[in-house]
């Protein structure tokens, strides 16, 4: 068994989750990517996969 801490969280927000497909296919642990109102591309973490 594993745990992860967090101090906070910085906000909430609804994304929809784009798989990355064979570019990352071998990495278990990024679940895909989104692009966020300002424009930047941001990588989610597949939790379950951490440990």
């Amino acid at each position: 068994m594993a745990a992860c801490s967090v101090d906070e969280l910085i906000g909430q927000q609804e994304i929809v989750i784009k798989p990355l497909g064979k570019y990352l296919s071998n990495v278990k642990v990024i679940a895909g990517a989104t692009i966020l109102g300002d424009g930047q591309v941001a990588l989610i973490i597949d939790s379950n996969n951490l440990f």
